[in-house]
């Protein structure tokens, strides 16, 4: 299983962006710089930021360049975020030996700076006890509203009284902006005091798991305070939810938004991490696969080999073979826990990683959470079924849960009706996948999709004769997310839905030709709503059902499969012309219906004659909403 924690191992092959980054870091001539890793979330950013770390570290770069890790997520629980960052700066500097032999003092006088700052704030936010407090010259108003920190501390009157002494000065002076001009200077003087450093890089990462506010104040802190002479930030960041948390601070003038502006002056150099394409994602499946079976020290020569031989630059995807050979040629021995359930796992995740790559949206996060379902599913089975099922129809299943969920559903449903026999309607798909000239019915026109049809083409084949319903079972949890919910409606569907459900018989022609009008999402929102309805609301709403049967014939197979699942009871003889509508516009697939129905006893040749229209028995009103 893969944790959703940075790797220590390249596997993403970002080692060029951070010798780049490692690069301008070391250059203290280039500073103050503030560096701007942008990527999506789960690309990999920490990873990456764990690599540059290292690299400041190493051996070429001792001495001569500081490196301290932050993460601005932990800031998130202070009540301001700006003096959590500066406070934990100070403290993992006052930690390094370096700078505690030059600077110690300086330090602890920066942390205490930092008090008065706090001390200000509070000043600021309680109010009238402390303003009563510092013209009288009597602390105790202030003493007994002080943080904890401060009120239990042994020196707190004296804190006070230099508070008073050194801070408090008459409204005409901007005290807050004067304790940021010393403490700009008192920083930058410690840092040039430290001859042996060259350069501090202070990397921040998970800033984009932040509030707005929080994301704010902590780029404002750097700039603000931080951002002087040998100094360089690294942050690592989603540059949306950065976008995001100035929009919602700093609201747009006369249609001028400033974020774009506002970013540019606290990040001068922004360094974009690209999206995987569907190739590195198939080299990345297959290299998570090899991680988990290769012991540490031999993967990492693979992962030599492959820069060595440039094989990411490749036109194609790596293969395993590669791989073997290159285990081969160094004569490794022992170099994996269970050979032949390595290979065994490796070849599924070969044979259906390009079908599954382009939904996988170039991300590294998306791709481990993949193959832990799959492991997951893998697992089950082993304990639901011993060895019965196919590890890789598992893996097939998986592959086009994630490409079309709505599709992998539609399997189970059809593989429900078939009850062990051949599922026709995927016979028919795969034989038009292997032959595009072949015809395709209207209702699986939806199937015609490139990743779908990759998907039918690809290993194991025929995967219509198997019965499916084990496999199912394992994947269960997926297949109740079918909610009832208008969540994702905007006003005029929720309002359209609600009329459509509660019309009136005459009032459905008109309302299907208003939806007719609509774009086709909205049109797919609200008729899928109606069928899981239809599901559990049987004849109440069949008026509407034989109308989207005529109209909407992308879904006649899906109306059809609900109606096979239906009780005896639900065939009452005044729903059986509505049946004849759905027999005159369609009569090949309502055939179809009648036959499946009669074959399962629930409805006999009297009833197929009325739908058919050869008996003219009396039938009651359809009823109306």
């Amino acid at each position: 299983m893969w944790l959703d924690n940075a790797s220590s191992i390249d596997l993403l092959f970002y080692s060029p962006y951070a010798d780049t980054v490692v690069k301008f870091a070391k250059n203290s001539e280039l500073t103050p710089l503030t560096i701007g890793l942008y990527g999506s979330w789960g690309a990999g950013k920490s990873s990456l930021l764990n690599m540059i770390s290292n690299k400041l570290k190493g051996t070429d770069t001792k001495g001569k360049i500081a490196c301290v890790s932050l993460n601005a997520w932990q800031f998130e629980g202070y009540e301001d975020a700006k003096i959590a960052l500066m406070e934990s700066l100070l403290k993992a500097l006052n930690e390094n030996k370096t700078f505690t032999k030059k600077v110690g003092e300086k330090i602890k006088q920066l942390i205490k700076r930092i008090d008065y700052i706090k001390l200000g704030k509070n000043a600021v936010k309680k109010g009238l006890p402390y303003a009563l407090g510092i013209l009288t010259g009597n602390p105790l108003p202030i003493a007994l509203n002080l943080s904890a920190d401060l009120a239990g501390s042994d020196n707190v009157v004296e804190k006070i009284s230099r508070f008073k002494d050194e801070y408090v000065k008459p409204p005409k002076d901007d005290s807050e902006i004067e304790n940021i001009r010393k403490f700009r200077e008192e920083f930058e003087e410690m840092l040039e005091d430290v001859s042996e450093i060259d350069n501090l890089t202070v990397i921040i990462d998970d800033l984009d798991r932040c509030t707005p506010d929080r994301i704010i104040d902590t780029l404002e802190a750097i700039k603000l305070f931080l951002s002087v002479k040998k100094t360089t930030f690294i942050i690592a960041v989603d540059q949306r939810i950065i976008e995001y948390a100035v929009k919602t601070k700093y609201r747009e003038i006369d249609g001028y938004e400033i974020s774009a502006d506002y970013i540019e002056k606290i990040i001068q150099l922004p360094i974009k991490i690209p999206e995987l394409s569907h190739k590195d994602i198939e080299n990345y499946l297959l290299l998570l696969i090899c991680q988990l079976h290769i012991y540490k020290d031999e993967f990492r020569k693979i992962i030599d080999f492959i820069y060595e031989e440039k094989l990411l630059l490749k036109e194609k995807a790596i293969d395993f073979s590669q791989i073997e050979g290159f285990i081969a040629k160094e004569s490794m021995n022992n170099y994996c826990d269970d050979l032949d359930e390595f290979k065994k796992e490796a070849h599924i995740i070969e044979k259906i990683r390009s079908v599954v790559s382009p939904s996988l949206k170039g991300n590294p996060r998306q791709t481990k959470r993949f193959l832990n379902t799959f492991f997951v599913r893998k697992n089950l089975s082993s304990l639901y079924f011993e060895d019965e099922l196919d590890v890789s129809i598992i893996a097939k299943l998986l592959a086009l849960e994630i490409i079309d969920s709505k599709l992998f559903k539609k399997i189970n449903e059809w593989n429900e009706l078939s009850k062990g026999k051949d599922i026709l309607q995927l016979k028919n798909l795969e034989e038009y996948a292997n032959n595009p000239k072949a015809e395709l019915e209207d209702d699986l026109k939806k199937w015609d999709k490139p990743r779908v049809i990759r998907w039918l083409i690809s290993e194991p084949c025929e995967l219509y004769k198997t019965d499916l319903r084990k496999y199912y079972y394992l994947s269960r949890e997926s297949l109740s997310i079918y909610e009832d919910n208008t969540t994702l409606f905007n006003e005029k569907e929720k309002s359209f839905l609600a009329a459509i459900l509660n019309a009136k018989a005459a009032q459905l022609e008109n309302l299907i030709n208003e939806l007719k009008e609509m774009s086709p999402d909205s049109q797919e929102k609200i008729i899928n709503y109606v069928l899981r309805k239809f599901k559990t609301d049987s004849e109440v709403i069949f008026n509407l059902i034989s109308l989207l049967f005529a109209e909407f014939t992308d879904y006649q197979s899906e109306i059809c499969d609900i109606i096979k699942t239906k009780e005896k009871s639900f065939f009452k003889v005044s729903l059986a012309p509505l049946l004849g509508k759905m027999y005159n516009v369609n009569s090949t697939k309502i055939q179809d219906l009648i036959k499946y129905l009669i074959d399962n006893n629930t409805i006999d040749i009297k009833y197929e004659n009325l739908i058919v229209g050869k008996n003219t028995l009396p039938v009651k009103a359809v009823p109306r909403r």
